[in-house]
């Protein structure tokens, strides 16, 4: 029986992929096609890694996600401890009515 198979490699920069024909029986296979295609680069990113700012566009987003996440908890950690303090009747009157 023949399968037809499609293998993937997904880098950062490219996408490369090939099509395998594979008898099962035999337990040989070729391969059909492959290639690859280059995901290309912002001018302004190609000049920052020439610079030596090593730094990707997937980067600056992560480090963005972590300061949001961050605001977010210290958010929370407040909300909680005004909810506790509120039960324990340790907040002035003004802070009960918001």
């Amino acid at each position: 029986m023949n399968k037809k198979i499609i293998g993937l490699d997904l880098g950062t920069n490219s996408i490369g992929w090939a099509l395998i024909e594979r008898n099962t029986e035999q337990s040989e296979g070729k391969i059909v096609d492959a290639g690859s295609r280059i995901i290309p680069m912002p001018q302004d990113a190609i000049s920052k890694y020439e610079t030596g700012n090593l730094q990707s566009a997937a980067s600056v987003r992560t480090d963005y996600r972590g300061m949001r996440r961050l605001y977010e908890r210290a958010e929370l950690r407040r909300s909680r401890l005004l909810r506790v303090l509120n039960i324990l009747g340790f907040l002035p009157e003004h802070y009960r009515e918001a």
